[in-house]
This record gives C-alpha cells, sequence and structure tokens, in this order.
C-alpha cells in the first residue's frame, strides 16, 4: 500500500474543513445563545415595565370610582338641599 503526498495532503485538508466547520458552528451557536438571552430578557424588562404601567393605571382608577361616588353624593345632597326644600 503506497500513500503518497496528493493523499496525505488530501486527508489533511479534509481534517481541516471538518475542524472549521465544527468550530465555527460552536462559535456561531454560542453568539447565537447570547443574543437570544438578550433579547430576551428585554422581553422580560418590558413586560414588567407595563405590568408596573397597568397596575399604576389600575390603582387610579380605583381612585377614580371613589372620587366619582364622592361628588356624585355631594351632588345629590346639594340638589335635594336646594330643590326639595320641605316647607
Amino acid at each position: 500500500m503506497e500513500i503518497n503526498i496528493a493523499t496525505v495532503i488530501s486527508i489533511l485538508s479534509i481534517i481541516f474543513c471538518i475542524s472549521t466547520f465544527v468550530l465555527n458552528r460552536k462559535d456561531k451557536s454560542n453568539k447565537d445563545t447570547k443574543e437570544d438571552s438578550y433579547k430576551w430578557g428585554q422581553f422580560d424588562t418590558k413586560l414588567d415595565n407595563i405590568e408596573k404601567t397597568l397596575s399604576k393605571i389600575e390603582n387610579k382608577l380605583d381612585g377614580y370610582d371613589k372620587e366619582i361616588d364622592n361628588r356624585i353624593d355631594t351632588a345629590m345632597k346639594h340638589h335635594i338641599q336646594e330643590y326639595h326644600k320641605k316647607g
């Protein structure tokens, strides 16, 4: 069995190509994972901000309900005193 220089070079080039392919895929995989993690972190942050804003709006609406009820009671008392006087 005779191994000449061309065969050795071919085998070495195949090994080199496969190793570079594997290493590049690993680097790309790591970069993709970092980018995905960053994007999910941003997504979580935005959802937290939206949740906080909705909570503030909900609290304000609850306060408005109480304020409107108080105004209606005051207006009704005033109306009754003004227009429904006895005597």
